[in-house]
């Protein structure tokens, strides 16, 4: 059976090849070269070529100094081109969006039922629709709203710092799908083992390991979802069938619980509330508030968690940061909102944060929907298209010795910020995230907070001795520092007090 399958496989590779260059000489009568990469072979293409599958973007970053800022490559039948400059990805998906702006459809994600996903839908009528009512709920405006959520979220998070502080990537965690669910759904977390934070935790898990070309043989080639799941080879569609389960019980349990709330007259002011108010369909509603929650919590978290690790590592930068908190608010009271203005120096931290670690080294995929030509190069429909925002970043000309943390990167010599905001992270053209003004303003009063009432040091050995810490990440589509050593504590004993008590 397995020999049967290896072979029905190899011949629909060979027809998908040859139907290919037919439509190569269709579609480019002017003989145009593709751009540079690295070598292709039959049917795996340049699969062998990337030394770690999980880590692309650092090999990308490699073929860009050896090839250029377009970098084409194909691999188990995607063509794939990756854009390696920040003026490229302006140029193509921002200026040529009407071009750029779908979505590779990638067959995991729509067995393990994340089809739903905003940011997975294709380009056209139905996206615009959701992208309407996204941009709705989650305007700057609107989060304005939800500021009072998030401060007593911060709070919490610091209180649970100060009584267990060894488990601060729990209580990040706990952080941003605390506050994510309140404001999506008005529904207030347990502390511990939360059903809904489980679901969407375990969903968003198995969503990351299959979402890229080539991470699940079914993504190469798509008729292998019409296996039975008892065939050899097929193993991954009970992986599917239990994501499946876990993405309908993330659309549609909070969602019911709000309508349950709703019908008793007791629902506090949430996004979903907001949208059942002003008549949005149910489909829209559930794709919408199950979009902002996965992706929030998880692009948050990596992001707070990449900061301590920075603190720790270069704690001049902290102690400038403190000594900014300690000048605004005298040291009498935790930061709010209301004192983001005020602080450069912060700001510029947290500009830093977004470039020094990159949360989506690689975006989400977009894809042409026609051929086009740039810079003389052909690039054929159905392209996916990968924006390198890691090597972005890193760029050592603009961004000189890219690896230290310097906030000092966004400050002018005048003293005030530079007009480099930081936030290509969010993505290029119409596909950029709109649930940035949530994710930057929870960013923002954790880190300020957190440095406020706590000094982040370097976790001791046995000896006494500091214990060192090189940055590790890990794999997939959105990358988290892998777990480290460190130490945290109350700067003062009056810090301790404020924790307990922030509206004294």
């Amino acid at each position: 059976m397995a020999s049967t399958v290896f072979y029905a496989l190899l011949a629909a590779a060979v027809v998908l090849a040859v139907r290919r260059h037919l439509r190569w000489r269709r579609d480019n009568p002017a003989g145009l070269p593709l751009p540079p990469g690295p070598t292709r072979l039959p049917v795996v293409g340049s699969l062998f070529s990337i030394k770690d599958i999980g880590s692309q973007w650092l090999t990308f970053a490699e073929w860009g100094k050896k090839y250029g800022d377009l970098i084409y490559l194909e691999i188990l039948g995607s063509r794939i081109l990756v854009l390696h400059s920040e003026q490229v990805a302006q140029e193509l998906l921002d200026k040529r969006s009407q071009n750029y702006s779908d979505r590779p459809q990638v067959p995991m994600v729509t067995l393990m039922g994340w089809e739903f996903n905003v940011g997975f839908l294709r380009y056209g009528a139905s996206w615009r629709k959701h992208r309407k009512a996204m941009h709705q709920a989650l305007n700057p405006q609107a989060m304005l709203s939800y500021r009072d959520i998030q401060l007593s979220r911060v709070h919490q998070l610091a209180r649970n710092l100060l009584e267990v502080p060894d488990k601060m990537e729990e209580h990040i965690r706990t952080f941003t799908a605390s506050t994510i669910m309140t404001v999506v759904y008005g529904y207030k977390m347990a502390p511990r083992n939360d059903l809904f934070a489980s679901i969407a935790d375990r969903a968003s898990e198995m969503l990351t390991n299959s979402f890229f070309p080539g991470a699940a043989l079914v993504n190469a080639f798509p008729a292998l979802r019409y296996l039975p799941e008892w065939c050899p080879g097929a193993g991954f569609k009970k992986f599917a069938r239990e994501c499946r389960k876990l993405t309908r019980e993330l659309r549609d349990k909070p969602y019911n619980f709000v309508q349950q709330q709703r019908a008793e007259g007791i629902a506090p002011h949430s996004m979903v509330s907001e949208m059942l108010e002003h008549n949005e369909e149910e489909v829209v509603i559930k794709s919408v508030a199950g979009t902002t929650y996965a992706a929030a919590v998880e692009t948050s978290s990596s992001a707070l968690s990449a900061f301590v690790l920075a603190m720790l590592r270069f704690p001049s930068v902290q102690k400038k940061a403190q000594a900014e908190i300690d000048r605004v608010t005298g040291g009498l009271r935790l930061p709010d909102f209301t004192d983001r203005p005020s602080m450069i120096y912060l700001e510029a931290t947290y500009r830093e944060v977004l470039r020094w670690c990159q949360v989506t080294p690689l975006g989400v995929p977009h894809m042409t929907t026609e051929d086009d030509v740039y810079n003389g190069y052909f690039i054929p429909k159905d392209t996916i298209v990968l924006a390198n925002i890691w090597a972005m970043t890193h760029n050592e000309e603009k961004y000189p010795d890219p690896m230290r943390f310097m906030p000092e990167r966004f400050i002018a010599e005048d003293g005030s910020l530079t007009d480099d905001l930081g936030e290509i992270q969010f993505g290029f053209g119409r596909r950029i995230c709109v649930g940035k003004y949530l994710a930057e303003a929870a960013v923002w009063i954790a880190m300020v907070t957190i440095l406020a009432a706590f000094n982040v040091n370097k976790a001791k050995d046995e000896f006494g001795n500091d214990i060192d810490v090189e940055p590790e990440f890990t794999p997939g589509v959105i990358i988290h520092p892998k777990p480290y050593p460190f130490s945290i504590s109350p700067r003062s004993p009056h810090a301790v007090g404020l924790v307990r008590n922030p509206s004294s």
